[in-house]
C-alpha cells in the first residue's frame, strides 16, 4: 500500500510539473534589496540603449557599470542582468518576474514598467540577480510597459 501512495505521488508530481504547466517561477533578488543600493534604475549606469547585457564576474561589472552603487557582487551565485529602457513619459516602479521553461531550462525575465502621466522620458536601467545561467542556458528579456 505505501508502494501505491508513494508512486502515485511522485507521478503527480511528475505531471503537475511537466504537462499542466510548462514554466517554473524563479525567485530572484535586486542590488537594492541584496546590497542596499538606492534608485538603481536612475543612478546605475551602463551604455546600452534599449537592450541588456548578462555580466557575469566583478571585474566586467566594476569596468562596464557606473554610479553610486558599487557593491562586491556573489558571482558564484549570481548573474546580473542589466539593461536600459527608454520610456515616452515617466516610471513610478519596475517589477520582475523569471520564468524557467520546463522543457527547455531556457529564462525569460518580464520587466515591468509600471509608468504615469509625467513628461518626462526617462532611460531607465532595469536589473536584477538571477541565479548562475548553466551552460548553454538562454534569457529572454519581455519588455512591458503600463
Amino acid at each position: 500500500m505505501k508502494i501505491i501512495i508513494l508512486t502515485t505521488l511522485v507521478l503527480i508530481g511528475f505531471y503537475s510539473c511537466n504537462k499542466t504547466d510548462d514554466n517554473n517561477k524563479i525567485s530572484i533578488t535586486n542590488l537594492e534589496s541584496k546590497y542596499g543600493c538606492v534608485d538603481t534604475k536612475r543612478q546605475m549606469q551602463i551604455d546600452l540603449l534599449n537592450d541588456f547585457k548578462i555580466i557575469r564576474t566583478q571585474i566586467d561589472f566594476d569596468s562596464l557599470v557606473s554610479g553610486n552603487c558599487n557593491p562586491n557582487i556573489n558571482f558564484i551565485t549570481y548573474d546580473l542582468l542589466i539593461g536600459k529602457k527608454g520610456l515616452a513619459n515617466g516610471n513610478d516602479t519596475i517589477y520582475y518576474e523569471l520564468i524557467e521553461n520546463y522543457e527547455t531550462e531556457n529564462l525569460n525575465l518580464k520587466v515591468n514598467f509600471i509608468n504615469n502621466m509625467s513628461m518626462i522620458a526617462p532611460n531607465l536601467t532595469y536589473h536584477s540577480l538571477i541565479p548562475k545561467l548553466k551552460s548553454g542556458q538562454s534569457i529572454d528579456v519581455e519588455i512591458i510597459i503600463n
